[in-house]
């Protein structure tokens, strides 16, 4: 097999591979940065029949993502320092121009949490730990933050960890 034809990627020569694809595309009218990174210098059929389930699927595992950051929230990990990182750095009229501060039927932090946005996805399909790193930031004045909340997870879109990196 020296050809393989994925989503957003097109065709890519199995038999001359690189060590890093990198696609910039458009996703549900946002930008989504894509990337497929690779160790060795060989993937078997198996492994680029994951990259293609997987890329064919970063809808259902966005959504999937969105549910596991907000439990990871609900039982204080990870994305609780995440998001008090927002309210520690920024004043309230800061706040203000990513959320509605005046409205009090919605928690802030519930607020920022809604504001999520997945930036980037990059696959690591002969990594050790993880397959897919899906990293998330919130938007400030049109542009994102560095800080990222990022979900790591398998092949399958099971969850590895989720951590907060800048």
């Amino acid at each position: 097999m020296t050809n393989i034809t994925l989503p957003y990627f097109g065709t890519i020569n199995s038999e001359e591979l690189k060590a890093y694809y990198r696609i910039a595309t458009e996703v549900n009218g946002r930008k989504l940065d894509l990337d497929i990174n690779i160790e060795n210098k060989t993937i078997d059929q198996d492994r680029w029949a994951a990259i293609k389930y997987f890329l064919e699927n970063i809808d259902i595992f966005n959504s999937q993502n969105k549910v596991l950051i907000k439990n990871d929230f609900e039982n204080e990990g990870e994305t609780v320092d995440y998001i008090n990182f927002y309210f520690d750095e920024f004043d309230e009229d800061e706040l203000a121009n990513i959320i509605d501060v005046k409205n009090k039927s919605i928690p802030s932090a519930i607020q920022l949490l809604n504001q999520l946005q997945l930036i980037r996805v990059g696959l690591y399909p002969d990594g050790e730990n993880y397959f897919g790193v899906f990293d998330y930031t919130i938007y400030l004045d049109g542009e994102p933050c560095n800080q990222l909340l990022v979900v790591k997870t398998s092949e399958n879109g099971g969850l590895d960890h989720i951590t907060w990196e800048s």
